[in-house]
């Protein structure tokens, strides 16, 4: 009987654990992504999720354990976002598809698109692997558009797929920058689907004559 007693408490001790997780984890994701991961503070984490710093500490060990978890739940996001892949063999269509893709995802992710934003540009360990986990995404796209027979058959694939990240990801960099030329924010509606227009035209047709 005791034995089952304890073993219900520590189920009701997880269930109520991971909640109290995410949430710091939501936090930190806005955190960073607002105030740079560098200079936001745990302090500040604890206080957007409402709990203590020392309960952060306890459930992520320090700062670099919380980054590490934000990277983790950033991955996760935009891998099941592309989990279902791309349909069809048509080159076009498989390019307008990611697109759409992507819009939503950045749609549905505003605060981790900051936050990869601020990770690429101050260069933290976990950047690193945010990379190379969408290039790695990135070299696999570019190969079904090549079997597609989308792609030029003297195309530089790895180049390729480093443009593809540049058009899409580098401009998460340069946010505050964008939002004063743009006059919004360049994750709002109107600035997001010309964004994307703007990549699939350049990408199917090219600018110059």
């Amino acid at each position: 009987m005791t034995e089952h007693v304890y073993s219900a408490l520590n189920m009701r001790s997880v269930e109520e654990t991971r909640p109290a997780r995410e949430t710091i984890v939501a936090a930190a994701t806005r955190v960073f992504g607002e105030s740079g991961i560098a200079a936001g503070s745990l302090r500040q984490v604890a206080k957007e999720s409402g709990v203590s710093p020392a309960l952060v500490v306890h459930h992520f060990g320090g700062k670099e354990g919380l980054i590490e978890a934000v990277d983790e739940m950033v991955l996760r996001e935009f891998a099941a976002a592309y989990a279902d892949g791309m349909d069809g063999d048509d080159g076009e269509g498989l390019l307008r598809q990611r697109a759409a893709q992507t819009a939503e995802v950045m749609r549905r992710n505003p605060q981790a698109c900051a936050y990869i934003g601020r990770a690429l540009v101050e260069g933290t360990p976990g950047a690193a692997r945010l990379f190379k986990a969408m290039i790695d995404g990135g070299a696999e796209e570019v190969g079904r558009l090549a079997a597609a027979s989308a792609l030029r058959s003297d195309a530089d694939r790895l180049w390729t797929t480093l443009q593809h990240f540049f058009l899409i990801w580098a401009p998460l960099s340069f946010m505050p920058a964008l939002a004063e030329v743009l006059g919004a924010s360049l994750l709002e509606e109107a600035n997001l689907e010309r964004w994307v227009d703007a990549n699939v035209e350049l990408l199917e047709k090219g600018v110059y004559r």
